[in-house]
């Protein structure tokens, strides 16, 4: 297992991933520990749990279930009690309730991919006390010029610390030029759907090429078990369960906004569906009849392709002999071998300029 000498911590990633792509922590965190000169009362988007190791007493919230995991493992190899998350549908509330100490306390936050959901996280932190010190850090070729300017422009205080080691940091106070960013949800419609999702989904405000070219592809009028693996906002979802309305539907995603929105656009289109959160299929027990995949390459700005192998791994394990997972894919990306080693038929069904489509009978 990794040490950290910084903060003489053993920890690890999970799921596990070679350390040539990624440490569970880095130097933005490093950043972070060595500017947090008062108490941390918060933490946001800490994928590992590095930070909260090394800051045990600060409430937590993350969006993944992974990340969650992660965290409580890497608590536990280090003697610590287990974490407490916020829970997403409350953060306004929760984010309040985490800062009682008020003007003296520090947040600390790995800014996310998407400013929208660094947005709405700021707009529920102005709520808390106009003068706590909000700590940004990540990888300085990771946050452009245009979210720097955004931050300085809304801030009381804005101040930005020269880069060290690749790592950048942004001290901002004062945050009532946030409170207006009101959080909203992004929608669009397809084929009859309305979807939406919050910030922090991807392709919350339009169709994921992937699934969209995966739509005309989908099972119709089966039975059984389907599982939508990987469910995002639901897309995929809502076609299967009207496609196949006496067939049993589940979706699973890592992410908890991610699973809310499945279930609001289920429901908001009038559809029956199961949607569950979880690290791929840990939350499923059912044998299945059917996997649908539109997996991942990337894990935060990380590129990589074990996820996607995990996803079909599992997928194998746990369809019925004579099961069905159809997967889309972006053509560049080496699937076919992983597959052919899985499933006795590998099939591919589409082609085009961006994506493959296979459909793999185990």
């Amino acid at each position: 297992m990794p040490h950290w000498p910084k903060a003489d911590l053993n920890l690890r990633c999970y799921p596990d991933v070679p350390a040539n792509v990624s440490m569970p922590w880095d130097a933005a965190d490093e950043f972070l520990i060595n500017e947090a000169d008062q108490p941390v009362s918060l933490i946001l988007n800490d994928r590992y749990g590095a930070l909260s190791c090394a800051f045990p007493e600060a409430q937590l919230w993350h969006d993944s279930f992974c990340a969650q995991v992660a965290t409580q493992q890497n608590r536990s190899e280090n003697g610590l009690p287990e974490a407490k998350f916020l829970s997403q549908p409350d953060l306004s509330d929760a984010f309040v309730q985490a800062s009682s100490d008020g003007d003296n306390s520090i947040v600390l936050i790995r800014i996310p991919k998407q400013k929208e959901q660094l947005s709405e996280q700021l707009h529920y932190l102005s709520k808390i006390s106009s003068d706590a010190t909000i700590l940004l850090a990540g990888m300085a070729k990771h946050i452009p010029i245009p979210l720097l300017n955004w931050l300085e422009e809304h801030a009381g205080h804005y101040e930005q610390l020269p880069v060290v080691r690749k790592a950048r940091l942004i001290k901002i106070r004062g945050l009532a030029g946030f409170r207006d960013l009101l959080p909203s949800t992004r929608s669009y419609e397809i084929n009859g759907f309305s979807l939406s999702a919050p910030a922090g989904v991807f392709c919350g405000d339009r169709p994921d090429p992937g699934a969209r070219a995966l739509l005309k592809h989908l099972p119709a009028n089966q039975t059984g078990v389907i599982c939508d693996l990987g469910c995002g906002n639901g897309i995929l979802s809502v076609h299967l369960a009207s496609n196949n309305p006496e067939a049993i539907i589940i979706g699973t995603d890592d992410s908890q906004l991610a699973t809310l929105a499945a279930r609001e656009n289920l429901r908001a289109n009038s559809l029956k569906g199961d949607i569950r959160q979880g690290n791929i299929l840990s939350s499923v027990e059912e044998t299945l009849d059917t996997v649908i995949c539109n997996p991942p390459f990337h894990d935060g700005h990380k590129q990589l392709t074990s996820i996607a192998e995990s996803m079909f791994h599992e997928s194998f394990h746990q369809l019925r002999s004579g099961g069905e997972l159809l997967v889309v894919a972006n053509r560049h990306l080496p699937y076919t071998k992983v597959l052919k080693r899985l499933f006795r038929n590998v099939e591919l069904i589409s082609d085009d300029k961006r994506f493959n489509i296979y459909r793999c009978v185990r």
